[in-house]
């Protein structure tokens, strides 16, 4: 790894760390799903129902897993036009790290307590902060050329930033929403990171298709 200069920091480093980071959250969410506990007598009749009832933890499980792949997506996709890093992105960065390794926390009080909406707002309020320091850390790389290529296009910046923005906006009103209805809500999680991924196989643009470009 390069070593750091005055306020310039390897870049490689902060991907290391968020990788890590993902890679120790994403495994989290399955052990956060616990086997029913029954003894071998009772495990023919109750199993199956009991097993039934972890319907909601593991959809959140999934919902989450989901949701991570995609901002690990995008994580890999900002660092592909960040060419450089300082300080101040690094500390962006941890704040982001910080609220990623919150979402096996909220992932579990979602699915053991889904219809509660104290637990869809803790939820959606991890989700929509993530998605703020991840809008975040690309305003600040791509304001003035920062931390990019300075023939990066404004045009091409500007639309990756509305993009960022959208689905933490979407969380956001889904919060909002749970003093209506929490199904709403909790439908507006599990449609949110779906319509991203027909997004992705629809925009060629999106994700690792214009790193090839």
């Amino acid at each position: 790894m390069s070593r750091e200069v005055g306020d310039e920091i390897s870049k490689s480093r902060i991907e290391t760390l968020t990788d890590g980071v993902f890679a120790i959250v994403m495994t989290l969410l399955v052990i956060e799903i616990a086997v029913p506990q029954l003894s071998h007598s009772e495990a023919a009749t109750e199993l199956p129902k009991q097993l039934l009832e972890l319907w909601p933890v593991i959809l959140s499980y999934a919902t989450s897993f989901i949701i991570l792949g995609f901002l690990w997506i995008a994580h890999d996709y900002q660092f592909h036009y960040v060419k450089r890093a300082n300080r101040t992105f690094l500390w962006i960065t941890i704040f982001y790290l910080m609220f990623i390794a919150f979402v096996p926390f909220s992932t579990t009080l979602i699915g053991e307590y889904g219809d509660q909406q104290i637990s869809v707002i803790i939820y959606g309020i991890n989700i929509s902060v993530v998605g703020f320091w991840e809008y975040v850390r690309w305003w600040y790389a791509t304001k003035d050329h920062h931390l990019v290529d300075s023939d990066l296009d404004p045009t091409f910046i500007t639309i990756m930033s509305r993009r960022f923005l959208l689905a933490p906006i979407i969380y956001l009103i889904a919060v909002v929403i749970s003093f209506v209805s929490i199904q709403v809500s909790l439908v507006l999680f599990i449609a949110t990171p779906l319509y991203f991924l027909i997004s992705a196989r629809k925009d060629k643009s999106w994700f690792w298709f214009t790193k090839n470009k």
